[in-house]
């Protein structure tokens, strides 16, 4: 897969950019440096990533420039055409409004499909998420199988924000390692059923236990108290066949027995409890209501008339002092007032609360006490045969907490099973790391020896198994000299780059005769790096194009040009450069229009 062209209905806003298959530059001369900080926003060559992503079927949210100027770019219709590995010429039409998309098929190269009338497309009028898949059939990638085209393409279309780690490039950067840690050892040589397989049943897992745990919330208790409710259904059951038993027969005794021994020993010492309690909170209260009242006065003008009786002069520092003293005690007892209000208002509550118990008991204790001075049995069997549905009400909650408990059982069960699976997954996992990989030895010894070129220093690419069973990929560099002594260049911006460009040329080299992407696009790579790195970065990319059939597209501005030993820029050849960009006007920019 490699670009062949990209053009607009709109020639004179956005003019036609044809690719070469080999080494392609977008080259920037800016001499305002504020362009240069926001030339996605101005020239336009880092805002062509987002164009060509769009066309190649990429979601955009309403910050994309699409969105957020429709009064620009609304009637845009775009057209990309795609050399296939199968040497087709594939061409997709998308507009910014337009909601339907159309695919056409050629074996000619550069075709202007603008005037093709919709019938003549090849696949016309798709939706987006059809487009998408009838484009994964005819690019055929099947290296990514069971991974769309699209999956891959933030690797091989890095931005600016895709440089700060070689394989979680920012479009995974919040999302959960299941979304691209399966797809990245498959680009390993990785078996990724495994570690797809693991985190599928992780997810079914977490489920389950949320499953359980919504289960015993309904139910009221945990799975491991099942045997404490059955015990007390069989313990209500047994009363309530004994209750239905002495109501059948009209005998009373032992119920009437139950409903005094209720009484006597259980609301009564609950409502001499709930009294004393009252008793406490009522002299606490008043005791606060006395505290509040209180109000601690003093005057200074009394003492100062004192002082003038005795013909005694009041010293002015000793007034400011009591006049402090009256200030802050007035402070205190401000602060004081308000906690005392608080407490009042809490314990006023409690009391509340403890009104109502009483009044509850008291007319438990009435009722109890009502059954047992009938003096009509009609009445009390009435009264009796209340009292037996709610026991009877209480007796089918507790089935039904044990048949929900039952559920939650069941529910652990499966929770277990699916442990027992995830440790197999993990364990499979674990054995894919040490298995022979024929891929991930080559594209180790590629990734090295390509760094090894650029930063004069050799890189270690390795996988580990973290405890929780995930791979976690690894890249350092190491010492010039000693063997296996890591060097900390790897944690640089500028050494990052480097990195994360010669992982791309790694893996479209190792993958240069499979069914693959042919091409990356590299926004930028060159800002902030070293001289020498440019150079020796450059001379990698063209190398690998020639030698490996590969299309690289480069943006760079022209101070941030590689320069030779006598400080001479190296310069592009008009060939490679396909889209100049200048900041002399809207003529320089990639859409040739005012700049937003």
């Amino acid at each position: 897969m490699k670009f062949a062209s990209i053009y607009s209905n709109q020639e004179d806003i956005f003019p036609t950019i044809i690719f070469d298959r080999g080494f392609n530059v977008i080259f920037a001369q800016v001499k305002d440096p504020n362009v240069k900080e926001n030339d996605s926003h101005n020239l336009g060559k880092t805002f062509l990533i987002q164009v060509l992503d769009f066309v190649l079927l990429g979601d955009i949210d309403k910050s994309h420039p699409f969105k957020e100027h429709l009064d620009i770019f609304g009637d845009f219709i775009f057209y990309l055409e795609l050399e296939a590995v199968n040497e087709a010429f594939i061409t997709i039409q998308r507009g910014v409004q337009k909601g339907q998309i159309n695919i056409h098929v050629s074996d000619r190269r550069n075709q202007d499909l603008r005037d093709l009338p919709e019938s003549s497309w090849t696949y016309p009028n798709l939706s987006k998420k059809r487009a998408e898949v009838q484009l994964n059939e005819l690019l055929d990638l099947e290296t990514l199988v069971p991974f769309s085209y699209r999956k891959g393409l933030g690797y091989f279309m890095r931005r600016q924000s895709d440089y700060d780690e070689v394989f979680r490039i920012s479009k995974f950067q919040y999302g959960a390692d299941k979304y691209w840690k399966p797809f990245v050892a498959l680009l390993l040589g990785f078996d990724q059923e495994f570690v797809t397989a693991k985190y599928e049943v992780e997810d079914n897992v977490k489920k389950l236990e949320s499953k359980l745990e919504l289960i015993e919330e309904e139910a009221g208790s945990k799975n491991e108290e099942y045997d404490e409710v059955r015990g007390l259904f069989e313990i209500r059951q047994s009363n309530l066949q004994k209750m239905r038993a002495e109501l059948d027969s009209f005998s009373f005794r032992e119920i009437e027995s139950q409903i005094n021994e209720t009484s006597v020993g259980s609301i009564e010492v609950e409502i001499a409890g709930l009294n004393e309690q009252r008793y406490t909170l009522d002299y606490e209260l008043q005791e606060i209501e006395n505290s509040l009242q209180y109000e601690a006065t003093f005057d200074i003008k009394n003492i100062q008339e004192v002082f003038n009786q005795a013909k005694v002069v009041l010293p002015d520092s000793l007034i400011r002092s009591y006049e402090d003293l009256v200030d802050f005690n007035r402070r205190i007892s401000v602060g004081r007032i308000e906690r005392l209000q608080d407490l009042r208002v809490k314990l006023f509550a409690d009391r509340e609360q403890i009104e109502t118990r009483i009044r509850i008991l008291d007319r438990q204790r009435q009722e109890a006490l009502r059954i047992l001075q009938a003096q009509q049995t009609l009445q009390k069997y009435k009264e009796l045969q209340r009292i037996l549905i709610e026991h009877e009400r209480e007796v089918i909650q507790l089935q039904q907490r044990l048949s929900q408990l039952d559920q939650a059982a069941n529910t652990q069960k499966e929770i277990d099973e699916e442990k027992k699976h995830l440790a197999e997954a993990i364990a499979r996992v674990r054995t894919s790391v040490r298995e022979e990989n024929q891929i991930y030895s080559a594209i180790r010894r590629t990734f090295s020896e390509y760094v090894e070129r650029v930063l004069n220093a050799p890189a270690l690419l390795s996988v580990t198994v973290n405890q929780h069973g995930n791979l976690e990929f690894n890249v350092r560099t190491l010492d010039r000299n000693t063997s296996g002594r890591e060097t900390s260049e790897a944690l640089g911006t500028s050494y990052k780059k480097i990195l994360a460009s010669c992982f791309d040329l790694t893996l479209l080299t190792v993958y240069s005769s499979r069914q693959f992407y042919r091409f990356v696009y590299h926004d930028g790579i060159f800002e902030g790096l070293d001289n020498r790195r440019k150079v020796s970065l450059l001379n990698l990319v063209r190398e690998v194009c020639n030698s490996h059939g590969i299309q690289y597209i480069l943006t760079v501005i022209d101070s941030d040009l590689p320069r030779d030993e006598r400080d001479n820029k190296l310069l592009f050849t008009q060939q490679e450069i396909i889209r100049s960009l200048h900041d002399r006007g809207d003529e320089g920019r990639l859409f040739r229009t005012r700049a937003f």
